[in-house]
């Protein structure tokens, strides 16, 4: 076509997007900052994955076939999907809730090994 605006893709390369996806999720969850050893947040990138777009954004392909997110309303174009903000601080969230709630196993788990050791002191040993 004519004209300076990308091309739009088909909902057909949606069928497309499965053996990408895994991939994808990873690159997102990068994106994130959720590290390689984070399992447990992986959840986070694989939502941002499957958010829909939001209101007047459109994905589009640049010329070497990366595509991109191209918003209709105020004419700007980002490489990153335009709810990643909203998950970057659900995982921030999340993860200071995660770091309290080890915190505190930690210390119960402490405050329970020095009862074991002050009852281990206390038992006399009994020499055969």
């Amino acid at each position: 076509g004519s004209g300076g605006m990308p091309e739009q893709i088909d909902d057909d390369a949606s069928d497309i997007v499965g053996e990408h996806e895994a991939e994808d999720v990873l690159m997102l969850a990068t994106l994130i900052g959720i590290g390689h050893e984070e399992h447990e947040f992986l959840w986070i990138a694989k939502e941002a994955y499957q958010a829909d777009l939001p209101g007047g954004w459109e994905i589009y392909f640049d010329e070497e076939g990366k595509h991109f997110y191209y918003n209709t309303e105020s004419n700007t174009s980002t490489y990153e999907h335009p709810s990643i903000e909203f998950y970057r601080k659900l995982y921030q969230d999340f993860k200071i809730k995660d770091e309290e709630f080890r915190k505190r196993q930690e210390e119960r788990e402490l405050a329970i090994g020095r009862q074991d050791d002050e009852e281990e002191v206390a038992v006399p040993a009994t020499a055969d």
